[in-house]
């Protein structure tokens, strides 16, 4: 962004009492320098504190533990008494001082969307681990400025925090109202490889740290249809003036957090388009537009329609809601399918995507056991830190609610006789509640639904939200004419949504690594082959009776097998040789594609190219 460029994005500089100034600290110790200069006139004692969970990702991080020292004096560099009182709080003796400032280091090599990473590639962080709250002025406006890092003299800032004075490379100052809004900002350090353009008046930037190597022309001119889908989708009253996707390309990653004016994505660098690229839709170009789609979404639902719960959220303990299957299903219900009405995929690839949903539910012993509303409810422990038991004891709000999303979809379509949809429950979150600044109730979908629509679903969101019945998906897709067809899965990477040729014959039910010794297992699942015979995670399966399994696949030779006979096993379990005696069964039918009967009766859903209409 040069001098000129960034003038429409300068705000009023405000009069602050508290300043942030970041630098690079060190590149090869991944560390970030933050000096913080209080006005302190007002206060004896000040307290001083990091968040331990950054909004968006339900779980405890602890940023604290990456702050390496800290220190705080005063003008005159006298030292000043600071006192460490928690594993993340800070108390500042203030008494007969003017101005204090504290400086402290934060280590800085955790490469995600939550935290904080610093290499030769590239720097970024989130506020929740840069920026020390000083909680008796968290409501005060503040400053916050970066330093150019001198070594590597091509790197540029990007944030989409409000800017007052900068550089054309983006260093210098920039503000912020309160402290919740400061760590709504992530910030990228890197050179520059991004894309531009403009969407009702907002200017969009999408900036990629990493390397890349990607037809950008083409993710241009998609990523332009996929914000215009969401803008027309809730209307042109967002009121922002410039929105930053943050990209950070690795091998294999993904990954995506939400903020109310960017969002930063993690992603494969291999998956994106290349020059020259014709326009076919590679699944991994798919998963990256829908992971975009996804985040984008979140700027209304999640980041302005949110669950009362976290309208004013304490950052340094959990809190807990039972509504995370309304945010984060809906929102994994609304990524895929926005990239069908954008036009940018088939409705033939659309109903692969939504197979696979339908087939990792299918195939979740959890869902059984965990309602989704208790799902929702222990993100913090059960979903955020899942082990190799996860599949069978806990289900996905993400998965289950975007079902709970379709669902009702269809439901309300129907019932509405076409007069509402889903999208209507979202145009009606963002009017009353989105762009009112008011917390959603648990009950907010009946309301809706019962009060402004006339449409009664309370007995299926009672069934489908709280108990663990299976969802009427089959029937209800059947209703616009798509055929929920099951089969046994193909092989341990079968995700489903498309027909196979080659269907697994026996059932085994663990995921498995393939190493040059043999079969390491992963996971096991409930009920099966795997399980009834005693297998469990990192046994290591050297053999199938008396056969080494080296160079030999393992569903394979248990496909040779007869049904109701046994297999032996040899295997390692922590370094001693065992065996088990596994029974050979058939192959369940736990894998689900979709097919269209009725054209007539699906046109009204599956609406490609649903944008321009």
């Amino acid at each position: 962004m040069n001098i000129i460029e960034s003038q429409k994005h300068l705000v009023k500089k405000l009069d602050t009492k508290l300043h942030y100034r970041v630098q690079v600290e060190s590149i090869t110790r991944h560390l970030f320098r933050v000096e913080l200069e209080i006005d302190c006139s007002e206060h004896d004692e000040l307290t001083l504190s990091l968040p331990s969970w950054i909004p968006g990702s339900y779980m405890i991080r602890d940023f604290a533990k990456n702050i390496v020292e800290i220190k705080a004096c005063d003008p005159q560099e006298n030292s000043v008494d600071l006192q460490q009182v928690d594993k993340q709080t800070w108390k500042l003796n203030c008494k007969q001082k003017d101005s204090i400032a504290v400086i402290y280091s934060v280590y800085a090599f955790d490469l995600s969307v939550r935290s904080a990473f610093l290499d030769k590639e590239f720097g970024f962080a989130n506020g929740t681990s840069l920026f020390l709250c000083v909680n008796e002025m968290q409501s005060q406006a503040m400053h916050v400025s970066f330093k150019p890092v001198e070594i590597l003299p091509n790197w540029e800032i990007f944030t989409a925090m409000p800017q007052t004075r900068l550089s054309w490379q983006g260093y210098g100052q920039y503000q912020c109202n309160n402290y919740l809004e400061l760590i709504e900002h992530p910030i990228l350090w890197s050179e520059p490889h991004k894309i531009k353009f403009e969407v009702n008046e907002i200017e969009f930037e999408m900036v990629f740290a990493g390397g890349v190597d990607a037809d950008l022309h083409r993710i241009k001119k998609d990523l332009i249809k996929v914000v215009g889908h969401h803008l027309k989708l809730f209307g042109k009253n967002l009121n922002i003036s410039r929105y930053l996707f943050i990209t950070m390309l690795t091998e294999g990653g993904f990954g995506g957090l939400e903020h109310t004016h960017s969002t930063a994505l993690m992603f494969d660098r291999k998956s994106l388009p290349t020059q020259p690229q014709n326009d076919d839709m590679p699944d991994g170009y798919r998963d990256f537009l829908s992971l975009c789609s996804h985040e984008f979404f979140h700027t209304w639902h999640v980041k302005r329609i949110k669950p009362k719960e976290f309208s004013c959220p304490d950052l340094s303990r959990e809190t807990y809601s039972e509504q995370l299957w309304i945010y984060e299903g809906f929102t994994s219900y609304y990524d895929d399918y926005s990239l069908l009405r954008a036009g940018l995929i088939t409705s033939e690839s659309y109903l692969e995507l939504l197979g696979r949903q339908l087939t990792r539910l299918l195939r979740n012993k959890g869902a059984f056991k965990q309602s989704v509303a208790e799902s929702s409810f222990n993100a913090w422990t059960k979903f955020y830190k899942q082990d190799e038991n996860a599949a069978n004891a806990i289900v996905s709000y993400y998965n289950k609610g975007a079902i709970i999303a379709l669902c009702l979809d269809l439901i309300i379509r129907s019932r509405s006789r076409g007069t509402y949809s889903l999208d209507s429950v979202m145009r009606f979150l963002w009017k009353h509640y989105g762009a009112t600044n008011i917390g959603t109730p648990t009950n907010i979908i009946n309301h809706i639904l019962n009060d402004a629509m006339g449409v009664d679903c309370d007995e299926f969101i009672a069934q489908a939200v709280y108990s663990t019945e299976q969802l009427p998906y089959e029937e209800l897709l059947a209703e616009v004419g798509v055929k929920v067809c099951l089969r046994s899965r193909s092989g341990n990477q079968d995700k489903g949504g498309k027909a196979s040729t080659n269907p697994l014959k026996r059932d085994f039910a663990a995921i498995y690594q393939k190493t040059p010794a043999g079969f390491k297992i992963k996971q096991v699942s409930e009920a099966g082959a795997a399980q009834l015979c005693g297998l469990a995670k990192d046994d290591l399966i050297i053999a199938i009776n008396g056969l080494q399994l080296g160079q030999l696949d393992l569903m394979e030779e248990l496909g040779r097998l007869e049904v109701n006979s046994t297999a032996r096993l040899d295997l390692f379990r922590r370094g001693q040789l065992i065996q088990l005696h596994l029974p050979v069964m058939p192959a369940p039918l736990d894998t689900i594609y979709l097919e269209v009967e009725s054209e007539d009766k699906s046109k009204g859903w599956l609406c490609p190219g649903w944008l321009a209409g």
